[in-house]
């Protein structure tokens, strides 16, 4: 099929559930025809919703359930970057570098917000999206503007 590739960082996966933006209808206003979510990012995720209570917990289980749905329908592919199991202590930065090579070795843009991800991201020449206004994507190919 081709066309533009986006990966998806974790934290991104909240936006739905914390601002109400569809990302994946975002995404393809933007020209993204393939979603990729690296395991590290789902095992992040399982992670992250097991130690998390209230609203944040179901954030990350309609993140999840968001998932699953985009997978059912072929939008959205769950690639391997390296192994990755339940009880594996990776840290933000491990998972963070996981990303940076992904996105380099396909030449896929990543969607996040966390803002020191961003930074390196655009430091090292791939296109980064992000929630913007609190309303819809942007995203941004090159250091400075903005």
């Amino acid at each position: 099929m081709g066309g533009r590739e986006v990966i998806i960082d974790t934290n991104a996966l909240f936006i739905p559930a914390q601002f109400h933006v569809d990302i994946f209808s975002e995404l393809e206003r933007l020209g993204y025809t393939k979603a990729l979510v690296p395991r590290e990012v789902m095992c992040e995720l399982e992670r992250v919703r097991k130690k998390l209570r209230g609203r944040h917990k179901v954030a990350a289980e309609l993140a999840l359930e968001l998932l699953r749905k985009y997978n059912a329908e072929g939008r959205l592919l769950v690639v391997e970057v390296e192994e990755c199991s339940p009880e594996d202590a990776a840290s933000a930065a491990s998972v963070d570098e996981a990303l940076i090579r992904l996105a380099k070795r396909r030449g896929a843009a990543v969607l996040t917000n966390d803002s020191k991800l961003r930074r390196k991201l655009l430091k090292e020449g791939v296109t980064v999206v992000y929630l913007r206004e609190k309303s819809r994507l942007e995203e941004r190919g090159k250091l400075g503007g903005d």
